[in-house]
Formats: C-alpha cells, structure tokens, sequence
C-alpha cells in the first residue's frame, strides 16, 4: 500500500488535532503530502436562512477572511514540522466539500476526527463523518479525540 496524498478535514476542535496528529504520523512513514481542509458550511442552505444577496456575499467575505486566518494559524502550529502539506478554504456542505476534494486531489486516504455525536443512528459517528464513511472512494481513518471532557473527568472522580 502507498500513501501519497493524505487529506485531513479541519473544524479546529480537538477532534482535528488528534487527527491531524495521526495523520502526520502516517504521512511520515510514506512521505505523503497532507491536504488540510476547512469547510464554511453555507448558512444560506440552513431552513429558514434569507438574506439579499449583498448581504450574503459579505457575510461570507467575513467567513472565508476569518476561516483563512484560522487555518493559517492551525497550519503553523500543527503543521510547522511537516513541510510536505498544502491548506485549503472551501464553502458548502462539508460532506460534500470533503468528498469533492478527495476526488478532484485523488487523495488516498482521509483522516478525519469526530465528535460521536448525532442520534441513535449515529451512535459513534457524527454526521458528518457518517456520510463521508459512507461515500468515499478511498479508506476513511477515523480518530476519536483523546481528551475527556470535564463531565467525563467528573465521572472517574467519583468512582
């Protein structure tokens, strides 16, 4: 198996980082190139969002200025060490934008934290990552954050 190209969905919650950490690891051993991606998911495909259309493009203006300045700064620190990547900003669904992306870089992998939230369909998956597991052409790795939460914390103390 080769690994050249290894992409890595960023929300910048402790769910990515762990990812990003995996994937780091494994993009080492074959000298693959890591794609970091954030998605602005479009609030005009939320129910019940209107807004002129000038309005719309400045909110977004605002969203992608601000997601670019996050990623510039998850990139630096999570990726100072590992020259071998390239960041990228998209808009939209995030499913969507993460398969589009797998497909159109012909990655070989995607390495992707989660949350375990959703409802009882998604018992351990969020849904986000359920559709990308679902759809993809290449392996999905899946990392779960290994931080505990304060209510997990609280539970061990009082054992």
């Amino acid at each position: 198996m080769t690994l050249k190209k290894i992409l890595v969905p960023v929300d910048f919650s402790g769910c990515s980082v762990a990812a990003m950490k995996a994937a780091i690891n494994i993009a080492r051993q074959f000298e693959a190139k890591i794609l970091a991606l954030h998605v602005i998911h479009d609030p005009a495909e939320a129910p019940g969002f209107y807004a002129s259309q000038k309005a719309g493009k400045k909110v977004f203006r605002n969203m992608e200025d601000s997601a670019t300045q996050m990623m510039e700064e998850f990139a630096s620190k999570r990726l100072r060490k590992y020259d071998k990547h390239e960041c990228h900003v998209r808009r939209g669904i995030p499913a969507t934008q993460i398969l589009q992306i797998a497909d159109e870089k012909k990655v070989d992998m995607i390495a992707m934290g989660t949350h375990g939230r959703g409802g009882l369909d998604r018992l351990m998956l969020g849904s986000v990552t359920d559709r990308v597991i679902r759809s993809s052409q290449c392996p999905v790795l899946i990392v779960r954050d290994g931080q505990k939460s304060a209510k997990d914390k609280d539970d061990e103390d009082a054992s």
